[in-house]
């Protein structure tokens, strides 16, 4: 199991109430919201996960600064979610074509 119940309520709750901040806030804090839940999940994950997954969450998902937004440097705000997409990519493409899932 990679999340408790608890854990997936409070990560649930944070999705939902993010949503309903999110109609009173600027659109830029949107993707800031996804990248702190992705932080959150991969915080739940990383103990129950294969070092390939827990090497992924900490050296990218972690690193993306929460307080991050596009308008203060738009080049490297975008620069950084790419990196942590394609760091993903690349992990995915491993875990399921075949690669080492060793917990």
């Amino acid at each position: 199991m990679v999340l408790t119940e608890e854990e997936g309520l409070e990560l649930l709750a944070y999705l939902v109430t993010a949503a309903r901040t999110q109609l009173d806030e600027a659109a830029e804090y949107g993707p800031m919201r996804l990248i702190t839940a992705a932080q959150r999940l991969g915080t739940f994950m990383a103990p129950r996960s294969s070092q390939a997954t827990q090497a992924l969450i900490e050296d990218s998902i972690q690193r993306m600064p929460e307080t991050a937004t596009r308008s203060a440097d738009p080049d490297r705000y975008v620069g950084a979610l790419d990196t942590v997409c394609r760091a993903l990519a690349e992990h995915l493409v491993e875990v399921f074509d075949g690669g080492d899932r060793e917990r």
